[in-house]
């Protein structure tokens, strides 16, 4: 029985591993764990911007809630102050009608300017440069 055994470990197509192959191995195998672990704290992470996006939005919409309830508020105090300053009704209400219609007519004012930096002027020009280098003769 001995024969059998004997020729068998002979017989074995497999080198034994050297101490530099095995060294890769395990440096393989701890990159891998270091690229799942990687991976599990970018989903940790992103599962908690959800979350917190989500917040914002609902945050976002309290937050307008309120503030139109505070301009309200401001407008009513400000038209009744004019009422009793003036006697009239009318000119409280359009007074605060008034002022609402100039504060619009500046945000819009102001928002001009943005609308314009979201044509995306100046990558518009440097493309364009680009597209008529490319089209003239050299």
């Amino acid at each position: 029985m001995d024969a059998p055994e004997a020729a068998t470990e002979e017989a074995s197509p497999l080198p034994p591993r050297p101490d530099a192959f095995a060294a890769v191995s395990g440096a393989l195998e701890q990159a891998v764990r270091v690229a799942e672990a990687a991976l599990a704290l970018l989903r940790a992470e992103l599962r908690l911007a959800r979350g917190s996006a989500l917040a914002l939005v609902w945050l976002a919409f309290a937050l307008i809630f309120l503030g139109v309830g505070a301009w309200l508020a401001t407008s009513a105090a400000i038209a009744a102050g004019v009422y009793e300053l003036t006697g009239n009704l009318f000119v409280g209400i359009g007074s605060v009608a008034l002022a609402n219609l100039i504060g619009i007519g500046l945000v819009l004012f102001a928002m001009r300017s943005c609308w314009r930096d979201l044509t995306l002027p100046r990558t518009r020009r440097m493309l364009g440069q680009l597209t008529d280098s490319r089209h003239e003769p050299s």
